[in-house]
Protein backbone atom coordinates (compact mmCIF):
# COMPACT_ATOMS: atom_id res chain seq x y z
CA UNK A 1 0.00 0.00 0.00
CA UNK A 2 1.52 3.70 -1.02
CA UNK A 3 -0.05 6.77 -0.21
CA UNK A 4 1.41 9.57 -2.11
CA UNK A 5 0.85 13.36 -1.82
CA UNK A 6 1.08 15.59 -4.78
CA UNK A 7 2.46 18.40 -5.17
CA UNK A 8 4.73 21.43 -3.86
CA UNK A 9 5.66 22.57 -0.34
CA UNK A 10 6.62 25.90 -1.55
CA UNK A 11 3.54 27.02 -3.47
CA UNK A 12 0.07 27.47 -1.10
CA UNK A 13 -2.46 25.18 -1.53
CA UNK A 14 -0.65 22.99 -3.81
CA UNK A 15 1.35 21.61 -0.73
CA UNK A 16 -2.28 19.77 0.83
CA UNK A 17 -1.08 16.42 -0.43
CA UNK A 18 1.91 16.44 0.92
CA UNK A 19 0.94 18.31 4.08
CA UNK A 20 -1.26 14.83 4.82
CA UNK A 21 1.48 12.50 4.00
CA UNK A 22 3.35 13.88 6.77
CA UNK A 23 0.33 14.49 8.67
CA UNK A 24 -0.68 10.78 8.35
CA UNK A 25 3.64 9.69 9.20
CA UNK A 26 3.24 11.13 12.68
CA UNK A 27 0.35 8.31 13.20
CA UNK A 28 2.40 5.46 13.27
CA UNK A 29 1.36 3.70 10.07
CA UNK A 30 2.10 -0.15 9.58
CA UNK A 31 1.92 -1.23 5.91
CA UNK A 32 1.95 1.51 4.54
CA UNK A 33 4.52 3.61 2.34
CA UNK A 34 4.07 7.45 2.23
CA UNK A 35 5.22 9.60 -0.46
CA UNK A 36 5.77 13.26 -1.00
CA UNK A 37 6.00 13.78 -4.59
CA UNK A 38 6.25 17.04 -6.46
CA UNK A 39 5.57 15.85 -10.17
CA UNK A 40 2.93 13.52 -11.08
CA UNK A 41 2.47 11.81 -14.62
CA UNK A 42 4.88 9.24 -15.68
CA UNK A 43 7.05 9.93 -12.09
CA UNK A 44 4.35 8.44 -10.43
CA UNK A 45 5.05 4.11 -11.95
CA UNK A 46 8.12 4.33 -9.25
CA UNK A 47 5.95 4.81 -6.44
CA UNK A 48 3.31 2.64 -8.00
CA UNK A 49 5.29 -0.30 -8.79
CA UNK A 50 4.73 -3.44 -6.94
CA UNK A 51 2.15 -2.07 -4.37
CA UNK A 52 -1.72 -3.15 -4.69
CA UNK A 53 -3.43 -0.49 -3.41
CA UNK A 54 -2.90 3.53 -3.73
CA UNK A 55 -4.26 6.47 -2.50
CA UNK A 56 -3.28 9.64 -4.15
CA UNK A 57 -3.57 13.10 -2.69
CA UNK A 58 -3.75 16.38 -4.62
CA UNK A 59 -5.31 19.78 -4.94
CA UNK A 60 -7.99 20.74 -7.31
CA UNK A 61 -8.55 23.88 -9.12
CA UNK A 62 -12.32 23.89 -10.23
CA UNK A 63 -14.30 27.38 -10.00
CA UNK A 64 -17.26 25.61 -9.53
CA UNK A 65 -16.58 23.87 -6.21
CA UNK A 66 -16.00 25.35 -2.93
CA UNK A 67 -12.69 26.04 -1.78
CA UNK A 68 -11.69 23.21 1.13
CA UNK A 69 -14.16 20.73 -0.13
CA UNK A 70 -12.99 17.06 -0.32
CA UNK A 71 -13.77 14.84 -3.36
CA UNK A 72 -13.16 10.90 -3.51
CA UNK A 73 -13.00 9.20 -6.66
CA UNK A 74 -11.16 5.91 -7.91
CA UNK A 75 -10.03 5.20 -11.41
CA UNK A 76 -13.47 2.04 -11.66
CA UNK A 77 -14.94 3.88 -14.47
CA UNK A 78 -16.15 7.10 -12.07
CA UNK A 79 -13.33 9.07 -12.94
CA UNK A 80 -12.71 7.83 -16.57
CA UNK A 81 -11.21 11.70 -17.22
CA UNK A 82 -9.11 12.26 -14.36
CA UNK A 83 -6.10 13.51 -15.13
CA UNK A 84 -2.64 14.63 -13.38
CA UNK A 85 -2.06 18.09 -14.92
CA UNK A 86 1.66 17.72 -14.27
CA UNK A 87 2.64 16.21 -16.41
CA UNK A 88 0.42 13.19 -18.34
CA UNK A 89 -3.05 11.75 -17.11
CA UNK A 90 -3.16 9.01 -14.67
CA UNK A 91 -5.51 6.63 -16.92
CA UNK A 92 -2.82 7.41 -19.74
CA UNK A 93 0.79 6.75 -17.36
CA UNK A 94 -0.84 3.22 -15.94
CA UNK A 95 -1.56 2.23 -19.65
CA UNK A 96 2.02 3.12 -20.24
CA UNK A 97 3.13 1.47 -17.34
CA UNK A 98 0.95 -1.59 -17.73
CA UNK A 99 2.39 -2.05 -21.53
CA UNK A 100 5.71 -1.49 -20.60
CA UNK A 101 4.76 -5.16 -18.11
CA UNK A 102 5.13 -3.05 -15.00
CA UNK A 103 3.19 -4.69 -11.74
CA UNK A 104 0.78 -1.66 -10.62
CA UNK A 105 -2.64 -2.05 -8.90
CA UNK A 106 -5.71 -2.24 -10.43
CA UNK A 107 -7.30 0.79 -11.11
CA UNK A 108 -10.14 0.09 -8.62
CA UNK A 109 -7.65 -0.12 -6.26
CA UNK A 110 -6.59 3.60 -6.60
CA UNK A 111 -8.13 6.44 -5.03
CA UNK A 112 -8.15 10.25 -5.28
CA UNK A 113 -8.37 12.24 -2.53
CA UNK A 114 -8.71 15.87 -4.07
CA UNK A 115 -8.96 18.85 -1.79
CA UNK A 116 -10.46 22.06 -3.62
CA UNK A 117 -7.95 24.61 -3.85
CA UNK A 118 -7.71 28.19 -3.80
CA UNK A 119 -3.99 29.36 -4.55
CA UNK A 120 -1.50 27.04 -6.15
CA UNK A 121 0.60 29.32 -7.43
CA UNK A 122 1.57 31.80 -4.79
CA UNK A 123 5.23 30.90 -3.45
CA UNK A 124 3.97 30.59 0.57
CA UNK A 125 3.99 27.26 3.04
CA UNK A 126 0.79 28.55 4.01
CA UNK A 127 -2.15 26.82 2.77
CA UNK A 128 -5.26 29.19 2.65
CA UNK A 129 -7.99 29.30 5.05
CA UNK A 130 -10.20 27.02 4.11
CA UNK A 131 -7.60 24.22 2.81
CA UNK A 132 -6.20 24.76 6.48
CA UNK A 133 -9.49 23.83 7.63
CA UNK A 134 -9.86 20.83 5.35
CA UNK A 135 -6.49 19.79 6.27
CA UNK A 136 -7.72 17.26 8.93
CA UNK A 137 -10.83 15.79 7.60
CA UNK A 138 -8.30 14.95 4.52
CA UNK A 139 -6.27 13.06 7.13
CA UNK A 140 -9.32 11.41 8.27
CA UNK A 141 -10.55 10.14 5.10
CA UNK A 142 -7.20 8.70 3.95
CA UNK A 143 -7.16 6.95 7.31
CA UNK A 144 -10.81 5.28 6.32
CA UNK A 145 -9.12 4.24 3.48
CA UNK A 146 -6.45 2.62 5.26
CA UNK A 147 -8.42 0.90 7.80
CA UNK A 148 -8.70 -2.43 6.09
CA UNK A 149 -4.26 -2.36 6.68
CA UNK A 150 -5.09 -0.18 10.25
CA UNK A 151 -7.94 -1.99 11.45
CA UNK A 152 -10.52 -0.36 13.30
CA UNK A 153 -10.56 2.38 15.99
CA UNK A 154 -9.27 4.95 13.56
CA UNK A 155 -9.10 8.83 14.34
CA UNK A 156 -12.13 9.87 11.99
CA UNK A 157 -14.65 11.72 12.69
CA UNK A 158 -17.77 12.31 10.50
CA UNK A 159 -17.40 15.12 7.47
CA UNK A 160 -18.70 16.23 4.14
CA UNK A 161 -17.53 13.65 1.26
CA UNK A 162 -18.04 14.59 -1.67
CA UNK A 163 -17.99 11.81 -4.70
CA UNK A 164 -17.60 13.22 -7.98
CA UNK A 165 -15.91 12.76 -11.31
CA UNK A 166 -12.80 14.84 -10.70
CA UNK A 167 -10.26 16.12 -12.71
CA UNK A 168 -6.67 16.11 -10.69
Amino acid sequence: MVVIGLGSPFLSDDSIGPRVVRRLGEQGLSGVRLVEAHAGGLLLLEELQGVQRAVIIDALLDERKTVGEIYLASLDGTTRNASCGHDCSLPETLAIGRALGMELPEDRNIHLVAIVARDVATFSEQLTPAVEAALDDACDLVWRLLEPIQGEGSRCHDFVLHKDTIAL
